[in-house]
């Protein structure tokens, strides 16, 4: 079964993944030559922002126990994912909001690349319960 793609469907989405595509061959690139530089700040933070809702966000039933995971960026922005039976949602994580079962810090690049792998998890800060997290990594809706 193929899940339908939560990404906007237009020229502007197309453009801003691209980007992103960019942004993270130059780093490969970079990594490659031994000397590999941080993603720009603003690519980096709309990185974090197209991955959490666009390639994480599903309609398909999360299969575990549900659980939240906020997200920080030392830039000063914040994303909650929310994983339950409506599936993977992804918002803005309000000020006011209480914890969540995990939470991560970091520099924007650095979320970035470890959701595309380049980096370890482990150069982020984290807190509470990471098997929600885990569980994400290696999770297939389409399965």
């Amino acid at each position: 079964m193929t899940v339908p793609s939560q990404a906007p469907e237009t020229s502007g989405a197309v453009a801003r993944h691209q980007i992103q595509e960019i942004a993270l061959h130059t780093y490969d690139a970079q990594l490659a030559q031994g000397a590999a530089q941080p993603l720009p700040t603003d690519v980096a933070v709309e990185g974090v922002d197209e991955f959490l809702t666009t390639i994480s966000a599903t309609t398909v039933p999360w299969p575990f126990k549900p659980a939240t995971i906020d997200l920080h960026t030392t830039e000063g922005l914040s994303w909650r994912l929310t994983l339950n039976a409506d599936g993977v949602r992804c918002d803005d994580l309000a000020a006011d909001a209480e914890p969540g079962d995990m939470a991560m810090w970091g520099a924007a690049s650095d979320l970035v690349l470890s959701f595309y792998e380049r980096v370890p998890f482990d150069v982020l800060e984290t807190t509470g319960d990471t098997e929600p997290l885990e569980q994400l990594a290696g999770w297939d809706p389409n399965a």
